[in-house]
């Protein structure tokens, strides 16, 4: 009987795979259990500095780069936000009496900020401009002593001044400026002036309506003694004693409509009737004259000059306001 002779192929037989555990493949990974759990701390990790890094930025962001950032830019001056929070709380301070809310207060600083940017413009066009050795000279003359270095009385002094307002030293000096180009400007718009200017005399007749004022006008047209028609119709209780003789004045310091009605008229020559807010008058020219300015005069002159250059250097330059309700509430929550 043959023997019976077994072969082989003489090849490997595959192994079967070995089962590790729970272990998953997912995304062309197996995930064992030592994979999983690197993989939940790696995640955690990820997180932990995520929120390190928002917590981190937003510290960063509220410490450095709002309070840098600029809230009013006028022209080449720009206002930061700190800068903003610094001059809030003495401007409270100074119109807390005026019962206006912290609103209306945090918007009025805005526009004087913008008033000082605009200043500083004007300043620099009629050639004014302040050292740093005239800044410290000005806030030395603040406390009527002469400046100083460290120790000195007015180094205890404006040191006191910084701790009482909450200002940094840059701000405050920053406000010295604009306060002492205000005053230069001014200084130099009185003198610009001069001591004596055109100056002009008018009777008026003031009445509440413009039919009435145009029944008093063709009166007077018909040859009625004007300063009689004053005395008997004029509403106005004081000129119409004087025979509606008005003080004598600059024809600048008159309502904007009375004085573009009397431009080129002699004396003796009526006009009108010429509105006035609610009222409307019918004028006489009696006397066009050189006089000397009143200290009255010429303060107000002087202010309405500086007013008239702000408001043309408004129109010249770019004005962006960018003070938000996060500012703001930044400023509120920051202000000392």
């Amino acid at each position: 009987m043959a023997r019976r002779i077994e072969r082989t192929t003489g090849l490997p037989r595959p192994r079967p795979k070995e089962r590790r555990g729970n272990a998953r493949t997912f995304a062309g990974i197996t995930w064992t259990d030592r994979r999983r759990d690197l993989g939940i701390l790696g995640a955690a990790l990820f997180l932990a500095l995520l929120v390190g890094g928002m917590l981190l930025y937003q510290f960063y962001d509220n410490t450095v780069l709002q309070p840098r950032s600029t809230v009013l830019k006028v022209g080449d001056q720009k206002f930061s936000l700190s800068y903003y929070t610094d001059r809030l709380l003495p401007f409270i301070q100074e119109n807390q009496q005026s019962n206006t809310s912290t609103a209306l207060l945090e918007e009025a600083l805005l526009a004087k900020l913008e008033e000082e940017g605009l200043t500083i413009l004007v300043g620099r066009d009629n050639g004014i401009q302040v050292t740093n050795e005239e800044i410290t000279a000005a806030i030395a003359a603040e406390f009527g002593v002469p400046p100083g270095g460290s120790g000195s009385q007015f180094d205890t002094l404006y040191r006191d001044r910084l701790k009482t307002t909450g200002m940094s030293d840059s701000h405050y000096r920053r406000m010295t400026e604009a306060s002492e180009v205000s005053k230069r400007l001014r200084e130099k718009i009185k003198t610009d002036l001069g001591n004596s200017g055109e100056q002009v005399t008018m009777r008026v007749v003031l009445q509440d309506s413009q039919a009435n004022a145009d029944k008093i006008l063709a009166r007077a047209k018909a040859g009625e003694d004007f300063g009689t028609l004053a005395q008997t119709e004029s509403l106005d209780l004081t000129t119409r004693q004087e025979d509606g003789i008005l003080p004598r004045e600059s024809p600048d310091l008159l309502p904007d409509a009375v004085k573009a009605a009397i431009a080129g008229k002699n004396p003796g020559e009526i006009v009108g009737p010429v509105q006035v807010e609610a009222n409307w008058w019918v004028i006489r020219v009696e006397k066009r004259e050189t006089a000397d300015y009143s200290v009255a005069q010429k303060d107000q002159l002087s202010q309405a000059r500086f007013d008239a250059a702000i408001k043309a250097k408004r129109t010249q330059v770019d004005i962006d306001r960018s003070l938000d309700a996060g500012d703001l509430k930044w400023a509120e929550k920051h202000v000392s």
